[in-house]
């Protein structure tokens, strides 16, 4: 038996959904990935890609082939573009579990190879952006037919493209799946230079280089859970022990602690040694500040460890600096278009920095570029924080 993947009540809705309406439709699954097993709980669906319809004359419109209702179009550059933009506005722990579709079960079969490379592709896409490894190279791709609603369930070893399918259980999960939130807040100031050697990179490349130190001291950092040093391997819900004899529990009550609603986490990263006697000196073209406040979210499911808890908040930092980083470079880009008749590139001012409320004031200078961190794309991830909010409270 291959890997198996649960999904719960609202991923069998949408099934039930996409059943009753025939809907034909590819997107995207989203869960939390153990080592055991998956745990689905979303399908979200790719929106038509409406940047692609230009105008056409009539003639041109007579000569297109009409759509056929059965089909799906599979762009798959449109497809890890969505993947892309749906990880940024994930917490921590949730990711991007594989690629399902929704069609007759013979243009399925026929689009095989197809579905394949989408699913290589867009794992590929989020390869280059994320920081922080999965505990499964696994991911699912999941065919679903509008006809006869028969779901087949395999899976892909993404890190090896001569890798073949694999059958994978596809199981729904009776009653409602604990989630346990987990939170903290950092401070990001971090300065850092760009060397000579690297001035020729585009902005993006050279804030990764300047950020590799940082995020490899959050990877690195020690961690206090509830205001308490913990074992890694113990398990995150102490509200209830799960082994004891039966006589003890006869002749004692057994006492059930409240599972807090928030799990609590700071971390504590190493400082550097300054005392270093052999400073090197390189030649820079310009001094980089990235400065601001994360609120970082994190969510695992009810029997998760201390230490699955703890890298999913790890995640959620990695993934929230570097996603609005990515996001301060593509505007700068769109910025760049518009001043295509100027020959220099002129950077939105920074007021103050008041979105951060750490450190002083920072003092501007045209040598000096600042990367407000705060205010991480958050419109998917309040969403899933209401879901997993609603779960709790059942």
């Amino acid at each position: 038996m291959g890997r198996l993947i649960t999904y719960d009540s609202v991923v069998q809705e949408k099934l039930n959904l996409i059943a009753k309406h025939k809907t034909v439709q590819s997107g995207l699954i989203i869960g939390q990935c153990t080592d055991q097993k998956d745990f689905a709980i979303r399908l979200c669906p790719t929106p038509q890609n409406d940047d692609n319809t230009d105008v056409k004359t009539d003639q041109e419109v007579s000569k297109s082939p009409k759509p056929n209702a059965n089909t799906v179009d599979l762009d798959e550059q449109w497809i890890c573009q969505h993947a892309k933009q749906l990880v940024r506005a994930l917490p921590g722990g949730l990711n991007i579990l594989g690629f399902y579709i929704a069609a007759p079960s013979d243009y399925s079969t026929k689009q095989q190879a197809q579905l394949r490379q989408i699913l290589f592709a867009i794992f590929k896409t989020l390869g280059k952006s994320q920081k922080f490894s999965f505990c499964s190279k696994e991911r699912v791709l999941l065919t679903i037919c509008t006809v006869t609603s028969k779901i087949v369930c395999r899976t892909f070893d993404v890190t090896d493209f001569k890798s073949s399918a694999t059958p994978a259980d596809w199981k729904f999960q009776t009653g409602n799946l604990k989630w346990q939130q987990v939170r903290c807040q950092l401070a990001v100031d971090l300065k850092f230079p760009i060397k000579e050697e690297n001035g020729s990179l585009n902005l993006q490349k050279q804030i990764e280089i300047g950020l590799h130190p940082f995020l490899k001291t959050i990877q690195e950092a020690h961690t206090l859970v509830n205001g308490l040093q913990r074992d890694l391997d113990e398990l995150l819900d102490t509200s209830v022990e799960s082994k004891r004899s039966k006589k003890k529990q006869a002749s004692d009550k057994e006492e059930r602690v409240p599972s807090p609603e928030w799990h609590n986490v700071e971390l504590f990263i190493s400082l550097d040694n300054n005392n270093n006697v052999n400073p090197e000196i390189s030649d820079c073209v310009c001094m980089m500040t990235v400065k601001g406040a994360v609120q970082c979210r994190a969510y695992v499911h009810g029997k998760a460890t201390v230490g699955d808890a703890v890298n999913a908040l790890k995640q959620d930092i990695v993934r929230s600096v570097m996603a609005r980083c990515e996001i301060h470079c593509e505007d700068l880009l769109l910025i760049e278009e518009e001043q295509k008749a100027t020959s220099t590139l002129i950077l939105p001012d920074v007021m103050e920095d008041r979105l951060s409320e750490f450190g002083d004031t920072p003092t501007h200078s045209t040598m000096n570029m600042y990367i407000p961190i705060a205010g991480v794309v958050a419109t998917v991830a309040v969403g899933l924080a209401s879901y997993m909010m609603g779960f709790n409270a059942t």
